[in-house]
């Protein structure tokens, strides 16, 4: 039977590699399709262009208009989406607590040329203790026995998640070009603020604890916690459970969202490079990526500001019910009485970007068609 799942696992394997080396032909036959080559391009201008003529200039584009967005390339729309949501958070560190912060920032009267910001404590993150890790990587060695099971989903996931959320609703990329470019935002802004709190906590990864862990997929070159499949996966699912309308959310999706969400975390510990505490961390900082842009685009008023201490996590396993459950986001808290994440009083406001809100209008009235 081991041999029979090994040889499973490579026809898997195959078959991925033959779809991406599909998808890369096709990729290049569209460009080719698309675009002469230069010498052929010369001998044709040549051709039939003829002596300069004079001509009109091009009406020239409104300043600042989110219409024109449309006008971009794909890449340029993403870093242009990007810095609406990176310029409103910046980080702080206190060494005596050893607390990385996610501050957000709200621009008071942007449009005078003075104007005030304001800086709000958004996210605290406290690393568990070592010994924590050590009760945590137990964990992880004992989720190995889903290795065979999940092999599949961990190598597919290497590459991204997007993939496993479409199924779900479903998601046409083709169709919903605005719909791609919200989830993509919410992915690559969870991805660089994640990164800052891995560098700020520099907690270790499994098998600096263990060298029974044995991952089965290259160790990352990064901090362990907060996991950043798990920010990224939480992003996109609560970007898209906040933009999809009621009409739409049939046979429990707000639900499958999350638990999917939940499942590509939990494959990370699977594959030996997280501990299930990273997740806790990863999910927290995931929804609240999805409300900054959902603030950021008009969406919401106030963001509820969140508290992860690692402290005391123990041998605490990560659940979906444990961060979502009946529509709401729990708090976190452990078997000894450790309270491991936590909503804090009041709310964190942020200005709203009229970019933001234009793609997002968009972005919902796909999913009306």
């Amino acid at each position: 039977m081991p041999i029979l799942q090994s040889l499973q696992s490579l026809q898997s394997l195959q078959s991925l590699q033959s779809l991406q080396s599909l998808q890369s032909l096709q990729s290049l036959q569209s460009l080719g399709a698309a675009r002469a080559s230069p010498a052929g391009q010369i001998m044709a201008k040549d051709g039939i262009s003829g002596i300069w003529q004079d001509v009109t200039a091009p009406q020239p584009r409104d300043f600042g208009a989110p219409s024109n967005f449309r006008a971009w390339g794909g890449q340029s729309q993403q870093m242009i989406l990007a810095n609406e949501i990176l310029s409103r958070i910046t980080y702080g560190a206190d060494l005596d607590s050893q607390t990385c912060t996610i501050y957000a920032l709200e621009i008071i009267d942007p449009s005078d040329t003075s104007p005030s910001v304001a800086i709000n404590a958004l996210a605290h993150f406290s690393a568990p203790s070592p010994d924590d890790f050590v009760l945590q990587a137990r964990l992880v060695h004992d989720y190995a026995d889903l290795r065979i099971d999940r092999v599949a989903e961990i190598t597919d996931q290497t590459a991204g998640v997007i993939g496993y959320f479409a199924p779900l609703l479903p998601l046409q990329p083709g169709q919903m070009p605005r719909t791609m470019a919200l989830i993509q935002l919410a992915m690559d802004c969870a991805g660089h603020v994640a990164q800052h709190v891995k560098h700020a906590l520099a907690c270790r990864r499994p098998d600096a604890v263990s060298a029974q862990i044995q991952p089965i997929i290259p160790t990352p070159s990064h901090a362990s916690l907060p996991s950043g499949h798990a920010t990224e996966a939480f992003a996109v699912a609560e970007t898209l459970r906040q933009l999809i309308p009621e009409s739409r959310k049939t046979a429990g999706v707000d639900s499958q969202l999350i638990q999917m969400a939940a499942r590509i975390a939990a494959n990370r510990t699977v594959a030996g490079v997280h501990f299930p505490v990273d997740s806790f961390a990863g999910a927290m900082l995931g929804f609240c990526i999805a409300d900054v842009l959902a603030a950021r685009s008009g969406q919401a008023t106030g963001i509820a500001p969140v508290r992860f201490n690692g402290a005391g996590a123990g041998n605490i396993d990560f659940f979906t019910s444990q961060v979502w459950h009946d529509g709401t986001r729990q708090t976190v808290v452990t078997d000894d009485g450790a309270t491991l994440v936590e909503s804090l009083p009041g709310t964190v406001t942020t200005d709203m970007s009229a970019l933001l809100r234009h793609v997002w209008t968009e972005a919902a009235a796909e999913w009306d068609q």
